[in-house]
């Protein structure tokens, strides 16, 4: 047994098999040799894992090769199910992807991530490259600035490693007191920006969702590629369109909370 950052003891088996379904999340459908190479594991040991994550649903052949199985899909679909703000939010991320006519997302924030809950396309050509459990760093996306610009500085100095931001493209900002003073222009505008932070060629605006007590449910955000969202429509029109949906997610929160 191991320990992890928490004190914990850990059991190392466990934890490679995490190992090997991140790989597969991350890649194409892998070989054991190529599993082997990434993961830092014997070849005779990665077939072992495989038969009993393939036994298991978690894994499945693939021409000679392993990828996802759909077992990971059914986990992902009932802890969504339970989250509060995926209830309430769904109907307007809907909304907010058919009248903007592009990609619109519902995400959370987990483990110092922002996680895709729910996204909407009401087309096929959005070339947006995220879908449900898709985990993107804070700093560089306007839907975790925005949930950034919602917590307090002690909750944004245990969610960011400063110093350790990585860089997506040459717009990130990875600097502590450019992403500072950014976090203070959202809260004073309540929307954030994305333009091309995260992607090359994607734009992408956001705010939070917040309870009547200051509670931080997430965020929905807008994303498209950048020649079709001009600068009045990243600026203006979807901006408008978001808050307005934002609006009725978090008075639906408060009828809830007071129906309970």
């Amino acid at each position: 047994m191991a320990r992890n950052g928490h004190g914990s003891k850990t059991i190392k088996s466990v934890g490679n098999a995490f190992r090997i379904l991140e790989a597969l999340e991350a890649n194409e459908p892998m070989g054991v040799t190529e599993l082997s190479d990434d993961v830092g594991l014997s070849k005779g040991s990665i077939h072992h894992y495989l038969a009993t994550l393939l036994e298991h649903d978690f894994v499945e052949r693939c021409n000679g090769k392993y990828q996802l199985g759909l077992r990971p899909l059914t986990y992902g679909g009932e802890v969504r199910e339970r989250e509060k703000v995926f209830q309430i939010g769904k109907e307007g991320v809907d909304r907010l992807a058919k009248t903007t006519d592009e990609t619109a997302r519902l995400v959370v924030e987990r483990g110092g991530y922002g996680v895709t809950l729910y996204q909407s396309t009401h087309h096929d050509r959005s070339g947006i490259r995220t879908h449900l459990g898709t985990q993107e760093d804070l700093h560089s996306t306007a839907a975790g600035k925005a949930m950034l610009a919602a917590m307090d500085d002690e909750r944004i100095d245990d969610a960011l490693e400063w110093g350790a931001l990585p860089r997506h493209t040459d717009n990130t900002i990875v600097d502590e007191s450019s992403l500072r003073a950014e976090i203070d222009d959202i809260r004073s505008r309540g929307i954030a920006f994305d333009d091309e932070e995260q992607f090359e060629g994607v734009r992408c605006v956001a705010t939070a969702l917040v309870t009547e007590m200051d509670e931080l449910l997430g965020a929905i955000s807008v994303s498209g590629p950048v020649d079709r969202i001009d600068d009045e429509t990243f600026s203006e029109d979807i901006p408008q369109e978001i808050r307005n949906v934002a609006g009725v997610i978090e008075v639906n929160t408060t009828y809830l909370d007071w129906m309970e």
